[in-house]
């Protein structure tokens, strides 16, 4: 058990002990037994407000974090409180205060168990399993691959739409026997970028279908974009 601590200035005391996945605060008992690993339980679900955090299994062990109360003569070591680590079975030590004007340190309140003791209330509608985090953690990254592929889309069909849109402008010229070799030449090389691209788009259709979706999907290498003379979006942006 892993016990991290929460300084707090209070006049009130706390006194604990530990057996097994019990914890007992202040004659009341919370059994944590039924937290499986890599389980959350909220600090919402604990009836005590000594909690201060969730508390949950990692490796093995539990950890949570509880509220420490400093007196008017606190120390260091409880104003700075470090975790306390493979905490074992009995009394749990903590950090004491300050010793009095005479260098007498407070007596340290003795826990005598009291059998049965008096439970704590956990509500375990609340937790958080394992599972249900794998689940959203999944969520989340599909949520995620959508919103790139969707954004990968867009800009393609964006790209095209320019490309096509130049193509068709200088078509205009060659058909009237206006344009000059630089205006054929430019067609013929839109033409080729307007193929990549719409084979780019094609491929993106296809990343859905790989077998690291959503996890990590491969994209295709993106086209280079052509240099178009005359673009409306690159002059809107120089007279901005």
């Amino acid at each position: 058990m892993i016990i991290n601590l929460s300084p707090q200035r209070r006049d009130d005391t706390l006194v604990a002990f530990k057996s097994g996945d019990k914890l007992n605060l202040n004659y009341e008992e919370f059994d944590f037994s039924k937290l499986a690993e890599g389980d959350t339980l909220p600090c919402t679900a604990i009836g005590s407000s000594w909690f201060f955090g969730n508390v949950e299994r990692r490796s093995g062990e539990l950890e949570m974090t509880l509220l420490l109360p400093n007196p008017v003569n606190y120390s260091p070591a409880q104003a700075f409180p470090v975790p306390l680590v493979n905490v074992p079975d009995g009394q749990v030590v903590f950090p004491r205060s300050l010793p009095d004007e005479n260098g007498v340190y407070e007596e340290l309140v003795k826990f005598n168990p009291v059998h049965p003791a008096r439970l704590g209330v956990i509500d375990w509608s609340q937790v958080v399993t394992k599972a249900m985090k794998e689940a959203a953690a999944r969520a989340a990254e599909l949520l995620a691959a959508k919103g790139a592929l969707a954004q990968r889309n867009t800009d393609a069909a964006l790209r095209i739409t320019r490309i096509n849109d130049r193509i068709e402008t200088l078509s205009y010229g060659i058909e009237v026997g206006a344009a000059s070799e630089e205006d054929e030449a430019e067609q013929a090389a839109l033409l080729l970028s307007l193929t990549a691209w719409k084979g780019y788009k094609f491929a993106l259709g296809k990343v859905t279908g790989q077998a690291t979706w959503p996890a990590a999907p491969v994209w295709p290498p993106e086209p280079v974009m052509p240099e178009i003379p005359a673009d409306p979006e690159a002059l809107a942006t120089e007279n901005q």
